[in-house]
C-alpha cells in the first residue's frame, strides 16, 4: 500500500481513464468525455487523497477551520485538474492518434484517388492521345491548373 502512496495522484491516472472509458461505453452522455473525465478527477483526486491519507491527519485537516478547509478544497481541486490534464493527455496518445488516424483515411483515399486521376490525364497529355473536346467536361478548371503545375515542375 505504502508503494501507491508513493505514485501520488499519477496512480490515479489510469484509474480516471478506466472509470471514463466504461461510463462512456455504457451510459449516452450530452457532454464530451473530456467533461466526464474531469467530474470523474474531481471525485477520485480527494477520494485517493482519503485512502492513501491516515486516519489523524485526516482529522486534522478537516478540523483546522474555516480557511484551513477552503484551502484543503482549493488543493484537491488543482490536483484534480492537474490529474485530469495527465490522464487526458496520456489517453490522447494512447489511443487519440489511432482515431484522428481513422477519421482522416477517407480523406487520404480521396486525395490518392484524385491524384491516381490527375496522374492519368497528365499520361493522356504527354502521349498525346487525349481528346482535346472531352477533356474539358471530364476535368474541372482547378483541375487543368493543377496538371499545368505539374508539367511545370517536370
Amino acid at each position: 500500500m505504502e508503494d501507491f502512496a508513493l505514485l501520488g495522484n499519477a496512480a490515479a491516472v489510469p484509474i480516471i481513464m478506466a472509470i471514463t472509458q466504461l461510463l462512456k461505453k455504457n451510459f449516452s452522455f450530452r457532454y464530451k468525455a473530456d467533461v466526464v473525465s474531469f467530474v470523474v478527477a474531481l471525485v477520485i483526486c480527494p477520494l485517493w487523497w482519503f485512502y492513501n491519507t491516515p486516519e489523524l491527519e485526516i482529522v486534522d485537516a478537516l478540523n483546522d477551520g474555516t480557511v484551513a478547509s477552503i484551502k484543503f478544497v482549493m488543493t484537491q481541486i488543482m490536483i484534480g485538474i492537474a490529474t485530469w490534464l495527465s490522464a487526458t493527455k496520456s489517453y490522447d496518445l494512447l489511443s487519440g492518434n489511432k482515431k484522428r488516424a481513422d477519421k482522416h483515411a477517407g480523406e487520404i483515399e480521396k486525395i490518392q484517388t484524385h491524384n491516381e486521376t490527375l496522374s492519368a490525364h497528365i499520361t493522356e497529355l504527354e502521349n498525346g492521345s487525349g481528346s482535346g473536346g472531352n477533356y474539358e467536361s471530364e476535368v474541372d478548371v482547378g483541375d487543368d491548373e493543377k496538371l499545368l503545375e505539374i508539367l511545370e515542375g517536370r
